[in-house]
């Protein structure tokens, strides 16, 4: 059973014709999108044209037992036609503030990773749970005019952690594909489609990755800037197609050939990127499909053969199909965060 209830105001609210959910680790709030249809009375009594709630009310989103979202509802859409009047809600998670609104400018000094992220949202009276094995500390400036989310963006790029939220409307730090799935995805058993581009359209044939290095007395003499460089190529596209990046802060050679190494490994794995979708939303052992699980492949038709993916967005919805969930897989590589080096 999949019966989707949104709890506001203690009160329960279901019946929805049209549902979406949506989920993943390449985004900080999770969002919902709710749909109740009614035909015009043929009687030309009075229809309620009003759901109970309201803009800017607290709302969790529940699937059967289980809490899958925790935000505030954004807008009440009204529709309707000559036959028919369509009533909705639609809202994202607690932390969607943190994606809209400005950090206060700011300067961490070799602090907490996990401290760093608790301050900027601490504001919005939001949590930070640290599942991650190497968060550590760093310095980072919080400028003005940066998003909270900008911030974290740049700290994801630091530490290769990804930062998302939880069924709670809360904010977690976590190492890609930290769960694993207790249900693989596979063609002709429980796959009912399956969509991959596969297009190298953002790849490049030689990656060239430049910066400047600050010397020092004890480098150079004196002060001094020096330029560094570095390159990588990519053997599997055969025209020539270059691409220049320059690196900001205090480079080296070795930050640039990261970086280099990085740009070419994420568009590759980007390219193997796959959505599928599957009847229901639940595993095989009863639990929904979340994001951040590792989920064994098994679809010649896409080249994966048993192949272990990262779960990187789930979609739970209802229409006129169906009960679907719709799942997009990829190469925990292709969900590495930007990689960033220290402003000096």
């Amino acid at each position: 059973m999949n019966n989707v209830l949104l709890k506001v105001n203690g009160k329960y609210f279901g019946g929805w014709t049209e549902i979406s959910i949506s989920a993943g680790i390449e985004r900080l709030a999770r969002d919902f999108n709710v749909t109740i249809t009614r035909q015009w009375p043929s009687s030309g009594e009075n229809l309620e044209t009003k759901i109970a709630v309201k803009n800017g009310d607290l709302v969790e989103v529940f699937i059967d037992d289980d809490v899958v979202l925790t935000g505030y509802i954004e807008s009440l859409p009204i529709r309707y036609d000559a036959g028919s009047l369509s009533m909705g809600i639609v809202g994202r998670s607690k932390t969607a503030d943190c994606v809209d609104c400005s950090a206060v400018p700011k300067q961490y000094s070799n602090s907490s990773t996990l401290q760093v992220i608790q301050d900027l949202v601490e504001p919005f009276k939001l949590n930070v749970s640290n599942q991650s094995t190497d968060a550590g500390s760093l310095s980072i400036q919080a400028d003005q005019g940066d998003t909270v989310f900008d911030v974290i963006s740049k700290i994801m790029g630091l530490k290769q952690i990804i930062v998302f939220d939880d069924e709670q409307g809360q904010l977690v730090i976590g190492d890609i594909g930290s769960d694993e799935a207790k249900t693989a995805l596979i063609l002709g058993v429980n796959i009912l489609s399956g969509d991959a581009e596969k297009s190298i359209k953002d790849r490049y044939s030689d990656y060239f990755v430049s910066g400047q290095s600050i010397g020092d007395d004890k480098n150079f003499g004196k002060a001094t800037l020096s330029s560094v460089s570095s390159s990588s190529k990519d053997e599997e596209i055969l025209r020539y197609r270059p691409l220049i990046i320059k690196q900001s802060g205090d480079s080296n050679n070795g930050t640039c050939q990261e970086r280099c190494e990085m740009e070419k490994t994420l568009r590759a794995s980007k390219t193997r990127e796959a959505t599928y979708t599957i009847q229901g939303w639940r595993q095989g052992d009863g639990s929904l499909w979340k994001p951040n699980q590792m989920v064994v492949v098994d679809d010649p038709l896409l080249g994966f053969d048993s192949e272990k993916l990262v779960i990187a967005e789930v979609k739970y919805s209802l229409s006129s199909r169906g009960t679907l969930c719709e799942l997009k897989v990829g190469p925990v590589e292709a969900y590495l965060p930007e990689k960033k080096i220290k402003n000096s």
